[in-house]
C-alpha cells in the first residue's frame, strides 16, 4: 500500500477541525471527504455505498512524504547538575532483559552530556552486556533472558575510567572497567532503555528496569519513581526537581521488580513492590506525524460516518474513517454507538499472519483457514511492526496498550478479517458495523452516531436524550464509565438494542493524561496472552483488569446474555422457541412465519445469523427472571470452543458438539420505567441485515423491534412495576 494515514481523533463534533497525517512514497496526493454507508463488496449485499461530500479539500493537492514509525519506549531526563568535585558518579538499578538477542543493540541506560555519550550499558546483537563509550563497545559477558541482575555503572573522570558490574542471584558477576577521556561533567542527562542522538531514539531495550538511583559524592541526585502514578508519562525524581523524566511511547509502568510479588497484588496497596518499568522495542503510543491537511468540518453536516479518502498520484488509495457526532444540535430519536474501543483493540491485529494461528484453527476442525494478506494494508501492517491488543511484543509479552495516534490499518470500510473461515473472509468490527449503518439508511431510520469515546467521557448525558440506543456488532471493550452510563440509561427507562456478540466483556481503561491510549489486562476468558502473575491491575487507572464478569458485572445482568463461545468455521440459524402468537412478543414476529430465523447465507461467516462469537442467557450469571428467550441457535461445531472461564470442573464438554452452554440466545427483557433490551448475542447478526435487499427475517425482526422501541410507550413485555 503506497499511502496510509491516521486522523487526530476517531470522532468530531460539528464545526471541529480534522487533522490528517499521511505517509506515502508518492510525490503528492489529493483528498476528499466521503460519507460511508457500506464498504463491503460482498456479493450478497447491496455493493459499495461511499458517497462524496463537497468540502474545502476538493481541488487541492498535498505534498507526499514517507513517514517513519518511531517505535520503542524509553525514559529520558533533562540534564541535571552534578556537584563539582564529585569524583565518581554512580547509577544503580536492577534490570531484567526479556529478549537478550533482539537482533540489534539494546541500550539499558545512557549517560550523556550536551548530547554526547559519556557512558552506556548496552547489550550487543548477541546478548552480551557491556560498556559503550566514545571509544567503542567492550563486552563483559552474556546475559540470560528473564534473569534479574543488579547493575552498577560508575563514571570516574578524574581517574579516567568507567566501570560496570552486573551480578545475579545465580552467582554471575560480570565486571568490566574501561578507560575514558574528558573532564568531569558538571551536568548529566540520563536515558533508560534507549540511546538518543540528535533527537532520535535507537537501540531500544526489551526488559525491565527497577528502582534506578543516581549518586555522586555521597549524595543522592536522583531516585526515580517507576511505580504507580496518575501521570504515567511523567517520571518524578523523589529527591527534587532535577533529573525529572518523561516516558516516551508508553512503556508498561508499575511492574513487579527484582523482589517479586509482595503481600498484595494491587500496586496501590503495595506500591514498593511495583517499582519497575517494562520497556519494549516495538511500543508505539504516538507516531508524531505532522499534519498534512486540516479540514474545518461544515457546520451543517448531519451526524454520521465519514472518511477522508486520499489518492496518491500513482493511483493508490486509503480511506480513513471518522464519526461526526450530533454535538449540541437537535437529535434524532435513535442513536448508534460505534464501539471504537473495540476497533482500537483489533486495529493492528495480525494474529493470522502467524502459522501457529492457522494450525490452531485446523486443530479445532477448520479445514481450510483463510490466508492472511487479503487487505491492502496487510503487508504494511506486518512490515511496520504495528501491534494490537491481540498481539505480543517482540519479547513475547502481551500488548496492554493501544492508541489512536498511529495508523489503524484494520479500521477501514472494506477490511476483511482473516480469522473468519466460513466461506470467504468476512467484514469485522468497523467494516461489519457499516452493514448496520447501511441497513438503517435503506430502511429510512434516522439516527445519530457517536462512539465509545463520547459515552466514556460524557456518561449518561451522551445516551439520555435518545429513545433507543443501538450497539455495533462487537462492543467488547467498555470502560467503567461506559458500564455505568448504560446501566443508568436503562434504569431511567432507556431502550437498548444490543446487536452483537461478545459484548461488554473486557474491563477497559483510558489513559486520563492524554486520553488517546486504552489499556486492558487479559486475566481470564478467551485470551491471546496473559499478563505476568500479580500484574492484573491497570497502570492507567489502578482498577482490576480482566473480565467484567469477574468484577460482578456479567453482561447477562445488563443485556440478558453474555459470552458463551467463539468459533470461526460456520454460523447457525436460530430456532424459534417462544410462541410467536404470545401477545408479549407478537410484535417482534410480525411478518415472520418460519420456525427458524437467519437460515440463509450471511455476509459474515457463511450461512446463518448466529456465529463468530456468541452469547447465551444464564440465570446463574444474572439474566433477569423475566427475560424472554425468543430463539436459540445450537448445534455448533467443534470449532466453537466454550469460554474457558466457564470450566469449573474438567469434564470434556468444551465445544459446540458436547456442551449445552455453547449456544446463542435471542432475547427481550424489560427494564424499569418502560425501558427494555433486545439482544441478539451474535457478531454475525448484522451480517444478515442486507441480504436479499433486506427482505429477510433477520432484518424484519430487527425492524419490528426498533419501531416498537421507538414508537410504543407501553411495551407488552415490560415490567408492571419499578
Amino acid at each position: 500500500m503506497n499511502i496510509i494515514g491516521y486522523l487526530d481523533r476517531l470522532s468530531y463534533r460539528p464545526g471541529a477541525s480534522v487533522h490528517g497525517r499521511f505517509s506515502t512514497t508518492a510525490t503528492s496526493f489529493e483528498a476528499q471527504v466521503v460519507r460511508l454507508f457500506n464498504g463491503d463488496a460482498h456479493p450478497l449485499g447491496p455493493g459499495l455505498d461511499i458517497r462524496p461530500v463537497r468540502s474545502a479539500l476538493d481541488g487541492q493537492r498535498f505534498a507526499g512524504r514517507e513517514r517513519p514509525l518511531p517505535t520503542g519506549s524509553y525514559v529520558r531526563t533533562a540534564e541535571g547538575p552534578v556537584p563539582a568535585g564529585a569524583g565518581r558518579v554512580e547509577l544503580t538499578a536492577a534490570i531484567q532483559p526479556t529478549l537478550v538477542a533482539a537482533g540489534h543493540p539494546q541500550t539499558v541506560v545512557s549517560l550523556t552530556r550536551a548530547g554526547v555519550v559519556v557512558a552506556e550499558v548496552v547489550l550487543d546483537d548477541h546478548g552480551r552486556g557491556g560498556l559503550r563509550t566514545p571509544r567503542g563497545f567492550t563486552p563483559a559477558g552474556e546475559l540470560v533472558t528473564g534473569r534479574w541482575y543488579r547493575l552498577t555503572l560508575g563514571v570516574s573522570p578524574a581517574a579516567g575510567r568507567v566501570d560496570l558490574a552486573l551480578r545475579s542471584a545465580y552467582g554471575e558477576s560480570l565486571v568490566l572497567e574501561v578507560e575514558m577521556n574528558g573532564a568531569e561533567p558538571d551536568a548529566l542527562a540520563v536515558t533508560f532503555a534507549a540511546t538518543v542522538a540528535a533527537g532520535t531514539a535507537r537501540d531500544h531495550f526489551n526488559g525491565r528496569i527497577d528502582r534506578p538511583v543516581l549518586t555522586a559524592a555521597g549524595a543522592t541526585l536522583a531516585e526515580w519513581d517507576f511505580g504507580p502514578s496518575d501521570r504515567l508519562r511523567q517520571i518524578a525524581n523523589r529527591v527534587g526537581p532535577d533529573f525529572a523524566g518523561v516516558a516516551v511511547n508508553f512503556p508498561l509502568r508499575a511492574c513487579l521488580g527484582i523482589a517479586g510479588a509482595a503481600g498484595d497484588v494491587d500496586p496501590r496497596l503495595a506500591p514498593q513492590a511495583y517499582q519497575a518499568i517494562h520497556f519494549h522495542d516495538d511500543d508505539l503510543d504516538d507516531a508524531g506525524w505532522p499534519d498534512d491537511l486540516v479540514l474545518p468540518l461544515p457546520a451543517d453536516l448531519p451526524s454520521g460516518v465519514y472518511g477522508i479518502r486520499v489518492t496518491a498520484d500513482d493511483g493508490t488509495e486509503d480511506t480513513v474513517p471518522f464519526v461526526l457526532t450530533p454535538g449540541d444540535r437537535p437529535r434524532q430519536k435513535a442513536l448508534v454507538v460505534l464501539p471504537t474501543f473495540s476497533y482500537l483493540a483489533y486495529s493492528c491485529e495480525h494474529v493470522m499472519a502467524d502459522p501457529g494461528a492457522r494450525d490452531y484453527l485446523r486443530d479445532v476442525g477448520v479445514a481450510e483457514p483463510p490466508e492472511f494478506g487479503g487487505n491492502p494494508h496487510d503487508a504494511y501492517l506486518v512490515g511496520s511492526g504495528l501491534r494490537s491488543l491481540y498481539d505480543v511484543h517482540t519479547d513475547l509479552t502481551g500488548v496492554c496498550f493501544t492508541s489512536t495516534q498511529k495508523p489503524l490499518p484494520n479500521v477501514r470500510p472494506g477490511h476483511r478479517w482473516a480469522a473468519v473461515a466460513g466461506g470467504e473472509t468476512s467484514a469485522h468490527q468497523f467494516s461489519a458495523d457499516l452493514h448496520l449503518i447501511a441497513w438503517l439508511q435503506a430502511e429510512g431510520f434516522a439516527v445519530d452516531v457517536i462512539t465509545d469515546e463520547e459515552v466514556h467521557h460524557e456518561g449518561l448525558a451522551a445516551l439520555a436524550p435518545y429513545r433507543v440506543v443501538l450497539t455495533g456488532s462487537h462492543p467488547e471493550y467498555p470502560t467503567t464509565a461506559m458500564a455505568a452510563a448504560y446501566e443508568s440509561y436503562l434504569d431511567g427507562g432507556g431502550r437498548l438494542m444490543y446487536l452483537g456478540g461478545n459484548g461488554f466483556y473486557w474491563v477497559t481503561s483510558v489513559d486520563p493524561e492524554r486520553g488517546h491510549t486504552i489499556e486492558i489486562r487479559r486475566t481470564a476468558g478467551i485470551r491471546a496472552w496473559q499478563p505476568e502473575p500479580g500484574e492484573w491491575h491497570h497502570a492507567t487507572t489502578g482498577e482490576l483488569g480482566g473480565l467484567w464478569r469477574l468484577r460482578g458485572k456479567a453482561p447477562q445482568k445488563l443485556v440478558g446474555v453474555g459470552m458463551a463461545a467463539q468459533g470461526f468455521d460456520a454460523n447457525r440459524p436460530y430456532d424459534v422457541v417462544a410462541d410467536p402468537a404470545d401477545p408479549r412478543v407478537a410484535f417482534a414476529f410480525d411478518g415472520i412465519t418460519g420456525p427458524r430465523i437467519g437460515d440463509f447465507p450471511s455476509m459474515v461467516n457463511g450461512h446463518g445469523a448466529a456465529g463468530v462469537e456468541i452469547d447465551r442467557a444464564d440465570r446463574a450469571l444474572g439474566t433477569p427472571a423475566d427475560t424472554i428467550v425468543l430463539a436459540t441457535a445450537s448445534g455448533f461445531s467443534r470449532a466453537y470452543g466454550l469460554d474457558p472461564v466457564e470450566v469449573q470442573l474438567p469434564d470434556g464438554h468444551y465445544d459446540g458438539t458436547t456442551s449445552d452452554k455453547v449456544r446463542c440466545d435471542l432475547v427481550l427483557l424489560p427494564k424499569p420505567r418502560g425501558g427494555a433490551v433486545f439482544s441478539t448475542g451474535s457478531i454475525a447478526w448484522c451480517g444478515s441485515l442486507l441480504v436479499d435487499g433486506g427482505d429477510n427475517d433477520v432484518a424484519r425482526l430487527t425492524g419490528n423491534v426498533l419501531r416498537a422501541f421507538l414508537d410504543v410507550d407501553d411495551l407488552p413485555f415490560r415490567r408492571t412495576a419499578g
